[in-house]
């Protein structure tokens, strides 16, 4: 179909009823090209020279007819010059403000693949922040309630991290790191495993986010998942551990030290025994015990000993 005009005729299709604000012609259209965009570059190709990408511009913004348009969306995203082509248009706003409107699901879903396909190209990251994007990923990471999109909005992070503006944008949105460390907690493998990559490349460029790290008392989750994630989970959470120790040892060895009295326990780091029990749900009680036992009285923590 894609080879013999079918493309061009649907788009003429769609054009039209655009204009008419023909709303189930709209949807049709849209999902016809979805269509014959599935798995097949080529008609891709043809959809966007023909100028999908205005003509799918003009239905968002004339019609509430948006479910299909964002299938659309998200179908052309996967190839490499529509993301670049779709991060610099006015999709973006609408792709970010589908995630805090009271839309569909699906909706949702679709527009976080879009954006996460469009968040690996570096040219589109300036556009993404100024639109809102972070914004819009706490919107979903504090209302858990369905966790379908969880590890695509943590890729999302991840990708933003990669430029000092992202990291930046992350650290002061209110509730992002409280929200990754509380997956630590609930989350599932691949979340956990997610939210510990994400926290580490954070970590690694910024000081100030270890402080907000663990100020969220992530250490009992952190022990757990190095103990009982999944390969790279444990892998990652261990890394993390050892960044945190390193930078208190410092952090103390940049203090003086009284001789004649021994310096108050300060921090998250120094939290009574009965606060430091893991609660993630999927720990092994006695292993994680034995590693967060080991972790906390390890020589290398002299800063917290007398």
């Amino acid at each position: 179909m894609g080879a013999n005009g079918f493309v061009e005729a649907l788009l003429q299709f769609l054009q039209s009823a655009v204009c008419e604000g023909n709303l189930m012609a709209q949807e049709n259209g849209a999902m016809a090209l979805f269509n014959l965009a599935v798995n097949n570059d080529r008609n891709k190709e043809i959809m966007l020279s023909a100028g999908v990408l205005s003509l799918l511009e003009d239905m968002v913004s004339n019609t509430p007819s948006y479910g299909c348009a964002t299938a659309l969306y998200g179908n052309l995203s996967t190839l490499d010059e529509a993301k670049r082509l779709i991060g610099m248009s006015q999709a973006v706003q609408f792709l970010i403000e589908l995630l805090q409107a009271d839309s569909d699901i699906q909706s949702k879903q679709d527009s976080i693949h879009a954006l996460y396909n469009i968040s690996t190209v570096p040219s589109n990251l300036p556009n993404l922040l100024s639109s809102g994007i972070v914004g819009g990923l706490q919107t979903l990471l504090l209302d858990q309630g369905d966790c379908s999109w969880i590890e695509k909005c943590i890729a999302i992070l991840i990708n933003l991290a990669s430029s000092q503006d992202g990291i930046e944008e992350i650290l002061s949105t209110p509730g992002i790191i409280g929200a990754l460390a509380s997956i630590l907690d609930t989350g599932e493998l691949q979340e956990q495993e997610q939210a510990v990559s994400c926290l580490l490349l954070l970590c690694n460029r910024s000081e100030k986010c270890c402080e907000m790290v663990l100020q969220e008392g992530v250490i009992p989750a952190l022990v757990s998942i190095s103990v009982n994630g999944n390969p790279r989970g444990r892998e990652k959470a261990q890394k993390l551990l050892m960044l945190f120790r390193e930078q208190r040892q410092r952090d103390h060895s940049s203090v003086p030290v009284d001789t004649h009295q021994c310096p108050p326990e300060t921090g998250d780091l120094s939290m009574p025994p009965s606060e430091m029990k893991p609660q993630c749900k999927s720990m092994s009680r006695s292993k994680t015990g034995r590693a967060f036992s080991f972790f906390w009285k390890s020589k290398s923590f002299s800063v917290y000993q007398c």
